[in-house]
């Protein structure tokens, strides 16, 4: 079930994430911190796989805001 989750949940954030950013390419290393974050929540009892999708996009969204700060 978790697996099945984990999947649902990645998948549906990182398509939305890369329709909203256009140049991101499908194997960016962002898909794997975005799920290493996914595997945290669930492990800390988040199972809802909607809920998942919208804290996976909000993380990425954190990770390009830290990222345009320190280089921007």
């Amino acid at each position: 079930m978790a697996e099945g989750a984990l999947a649902l949940a990645l998948n549906t954030a990182w398509s939305v994430y890369r329709v909203q950013n256009g140049g991101v390419h499908a194997d960016d290393s962002r898909r794997c911190n975005l799920e290493r974050y996914l595997k945290l929540r669930l492990q800390s009892g988040e199972t809802d796989i909607g809920d998942l999708a919208v804290d996976g996009l909000a993380y990425l969204r954190k990770l390009d805001y830290l990222h345009d700060r320190e280089f921007g």
